[in-house]
């Protein structure tokens, strides 16, 4: 396939993303027909369902990689990409070739001409990746939600042996889910109805705990819980390790793999570079325990979503950080940034100095005249592809 076909299904999928995209029972309603149009390619085998706040694409990864060293194949699909849209629906591990994905977005395609509601950008590519997986003829599909559990375009499966894994819930998209713990753990927990089994991993909160315990038997759900560990990647094997007991018990042993994204590691000289897309206090906290023994300077490349809690987000990646860098992102239709200047003043009110840079290119060439032994680049995964296509001359 030469770059202009691919070009052409990339632009395809970018106009589902717009302003006006629809949220909450809309979208899902919209996903359900566009699924349904596909001939339900999500209930096509067995599958995985992994909702939460923080740690579902590292949890869906673990199970995903656990059950091909078992010997099966899967077709994952995780949300966002970083360095290529393809990460959203990999099969055998492996990107899908450009041929692959041109002959199913040629399928979905059709599928979405006929449909009353036209889906969001979310719910086309969760069928990219079903329809890829079905192509492939998996074993298994493993999914990870979006923003939310009961009104999320995943939550679409019609059969009961589907797994359901729920991971730290915190709070974030308190517009569309709730403005307490309780209630967004409510909505996430809504997806175990008409299933028969849920793995519960650690949660930060006992409050999370009691609802999910709730909610799993008011559905009759037999409900696994996860001890913690205390550590973001050993909570996310053990959350994967419960998942895939239920599976293939005599599957090899988890093992933690790196993602793009997520703790992201590269080096240039001297300067250790990790891409993280933290993009809440939550997440923003973890990371900072996970730099711990990262050697300092530190200097951070941060940009925050507009509707994120920028102080509450400065505040908890502050004590990682001795110097940042902010940058703002996005334009268009798609998701926006707060502006530099503002997300410098959130670092400047908790003590890191702070620089505001106009662009990416402008960010990296500050963060690289700092001096910095370790460069830290959070805050959204948006912010991660772009810095990594400015580091690159993109």
């Amino acid at each position: 396939m030469n770059a202009s076909e691919s070009e052409a299904v990339e632009t395809w999928l970018s106009s589902f993303v717009r302003a006006d995209a629809p949220r909450g029972e809309v979208a899902r309603t919209a996903a359900a027909s566009l699924f349904s149009a596909l001939g339900e390619p999500q209930d096509r085998v067995r599958a995985v369902h992994v909702v939460g706040t923080a740690g579902k694409g590292t949890a869906a990864r673990l199970v995903a990689d656990t059950l091909r060293r078992s010997g099966d194949t899967v077709g994952l699909h995780l949300s966002p990409h970083v360095h290529d849209i393809r990460e959203r629906f990999t099969v055998a591990d492996d990107l899908p070739g450009w041929a692959a994905v041109a002959e199913a977005a040629a399928e979905v395609r059709i599928a979405t001409e006929h449909l009353d509601q036209r889906p969001t950008f979310f719910a086309v590519t969760a069928a990219m990746a079903y329809v890829l997986a079905r192509r492939a003829e998996t074993d298994w599909l493993v999914v990870e939600a979006g923003i939310g559990g009961r009104v999320d375009a995943t939550n679409t499966f019609n059969r009961d042996d589907v797994v359901t894994v729920v991971t730290a819930i915190g709070l974030d998209h308190c517009d569309v889910l709730g403005d307490t713990v309780e209630a967004i753990a409510a909505e996430k927990m809504a997806v175990v109805t008409g299933r028969c089994v849920a793995v519960l991993g650690p949660q930060p909160s006992d409050a999370v705990v009691a609802v999910a315990r709730t909610c799993a038997a008011a559905a009759g759900v037999r409900l696994v819980e996860v001890a913690p560990e205390h550590d973001w990647r050993r909570d996310a094997e053990a959350t994967a390790t419960a998942v895939v007991a239920e599976l293939v018990p005599d599957a090899p042993a988890v093992r933690f793999v790196e993602q793009p994204g997520r703790f992201e590691h590269h080096g240039e000289g001297s300067t250790s570079w990790i891409f993280d897309g933290a993009h809440n206090p939550m997440k923003l906290r973890a990371l900072a325990s996970s730099l711990a023994d990262k050697p300092r300077p530190r200097v951070g490349v941060v940009a925050i979503g507009a509707a994120k809690a920028l102080d509450e987000c400065a505040t908890a990646i502050a004590p990682a950080l001795d110097r940042v860098v902010a940058v703002t992102f996005g334009g268009g239709s798609g998701p926006q940034g707060h502006e530099a200047e503002s997300v410098a003043a959130a670092f400047e009110r908790v003590g890191v100095p702070a620089w505001p840079a106009p662009n990416p290119a402008s960010a990296a060439a500050a963060a690289k005249a700092l001096d910095p032994v370790t460069v830290v680049v959070t805050g959204s995964f948006l912010h991660l592809t772009a810095m990594r296509d400015a580091l690159q001359g993109r």
